[in-house]
């Protein structure tokens, strides 16, 4: 059997445009008019610096917000997707000991296929702290992985463009596991946007080396997080001293 192995950033630039390996926003260069014969100002040189990008605020995904209760998302799901209230799973993480509704959308994105949307409520507050987006083989085992990492670049680019806090922002960052960090980013208020993408391919020969080529690639994942506090998550966690 073809044995899977990971592909990093590699094939991610062979079928896709570049990304940027750091990120910072700034402002446009302000332009000047030509400079009129002999030195002379021409009129209208002047120029007006552009305004500042207005910052990106991230308050949940769609009408689902921040500090909603299980009911309240379920109805923003509903709204939001036209789904039936039956179609909302819940669902538990035992080790974090939060609470899950999840729901799988048909073209949550178009052309990338099903996406499945899971909405995570705090261990103690019970509200929505978080939104995951995932896409590909789990989701569908049928996903075109070409359509995968170009749905993963047209959001790269679209956050990219969003003004989030320039020195958050990090972009084709390859990760420990193999994955690709290919945006993370946060608003003023620390609420942060990540998005990844893991690919895998059948390897040809046992014993030789692996040489990644788009066209090899079996799998992939692309995942998308929207986070209300990254560095203090409201999860369970085992205090220090008890063990």
């Amino acid at each position: 059997m073809p044995r899977l192995v990971p592909i990093v950033m590699p094939l991610l630039l062979a079928v896709a445009a570049p990304v940027l390996a750091r990120a910072q926003a700034a402002p446009a260069p302000a332009t000047s008019a030509p400079a009129a014969p002999g030195g002379a100002s021409a009129p209208g040189a002047a120029t007006t610096p552009a305004a500042p990008a207005e910052r990106i605020h991230i308050e949940g995904f769609r009408s689902a917000q921040w500090g909603m209760t299980e009911p309240q998302v379920k109805a923003a799901v509903q709204k939001d997707f036209n789904v039936a209230a039956d179609k909302i799973r819940p669902e538990e993480n035992l080790a974090e000991r939060t609470t899950v509704l999840t729901v799988t959308v048909p073209d949550l994105l178009e052309g990338v296929g099903p996406g499945r949307v899971s909405y995570i409520f705090g261990f103690t507050s019970k509200k929505l702290i978080q939104v995951n987006v995932l896409w590909g083989t789990p989701v569908d085992p049928q996903a075109a992985p070409e359509k995968i990492v170009a749905a993963a670049n047209q959001l790269r680019q679209l956050f990219l463009d969003s003004s989030y806090e320039p020195e958050t922002i990090a972009s084709n960052v390859r990760l420990n596991d193999g994955s690709v960090l290919v945006f993370e980013g946060a608003d003023p208020d620390k609420h942060t946007t990540t998005l990844r993408l893991a690919v895998a391919a059948a390897s040809q020969q046992k014993g030789k080396p692996d040489k990644v080529t788009p066209d090899k690639v079996t799998e992939a994942v692309l995942s998308l997080s929207y986070i209300m506090d990254a560095r203090n998550p409201d999860i369970y966690r085992l205090k220090k001293g008890q063990f």
